[in-house]
């Protein structure tokens, strides 16, 4: 089985117990997040995102809510169908299509913003991917990311996924040597990001968001140290 068929294979899994965490789920969480959302894209509305790896479809549903037009990709679609019934529930109109984040079967100089959210990390070939978002970006577009360092594993501090962090481990183990980011460090990433054509690059580390999604969700383990977390923007 090769990388990609086990990634795919290990979402379909998880698309019905993954969840964002309690904070992300409240209107105080999303608030939050759209406030610096909104930020990163200088309080523009009305603009072309595409959300690859959407997952549940956060990032798209908040997006949608901030009166954007949306398209959201994941490879999986078991995700992709959590992440319909999501938006149905807050009645959004998003165009969901199953693909690939390094195979976009999307037109040229098309979208205003390129979001994602945790997908760096599980990308084969990262350089291919951003070269890939590039292309579908418009010029002056913007690239916003967040994802994190998961090789510290703290993540095995949320104290109810802690059958589903064997599975992922079992999963994510063997093939772990085939993704570069899966040990994330800014400094290589924003290599990369620049060695694919991107300008400016900056890259944040989200300690005071953390803080505050950690004091709110009861999933996490108090005692536990929170994993590096960045938020990632670039230009085009």
């Amino acid at each position: 089985m090769d990388t990609k068929r086990i990634i795919q294979s290990y979402w379909d899994y998880r698309s019905e117990s993954y969840n964002n965490g309690a904070i992300e789920n409240s209107e105080e969480g999303r608030n939050a997040w759209k406030a610096m959302l909104l930020k990163a894209i200088e309080g523009k509305k009305g603009l072309k995102v595409l959300d690859i790896g959407t997952g549940p479809g956060f990032l798209a549903l908040l997006f949608a809510e901030m009166g954007n037009e949306v398209t959201a990709v994941d490879l999986s679609n078991n995700m992709l169908e959590k992440a319909k019934r999501n938006a149905s529930k807050r009645s959004l109109k998003i165009n969901f299509l199953q693909g690939d984040a390094e195979n976009l079967q999307l037109p040229d100089v098309y979208f205003d913003v390129v979001v994602n959210k945790y997908l760096l990390w599980t990308l084969p070939d990262p350089r291919k991917a951003l070269m890939e978002w590039r292309r579908v970006l418009k010029d002056g577009g913007k690239i916003i990311a967040i994802d994190g360092d998961w090789n510290q594993q703290s993540l095995s501090g949320r104290k109810k996924e802690e059958n589903y962090m064997k599975i992922y481990r079992k999963q994510y183990e063997p093939i772990k040597k085939n993704l570069p980011l899966f040990s994330l460090k800014p400094e290589h990433l924003s290599k990369i990001f620049k060695d694919s054509g991107f300008g400016t690059v900056s890259i944040t580390r989200m300690e005071d968001f953390c803080k505050f999604e950690k004091e709110k969700d009861s999933l996490f383990d108090k005692h536990d140290s929170s994993d590096p977390i960045y938020f990632i923007k670039a230009e085009k």
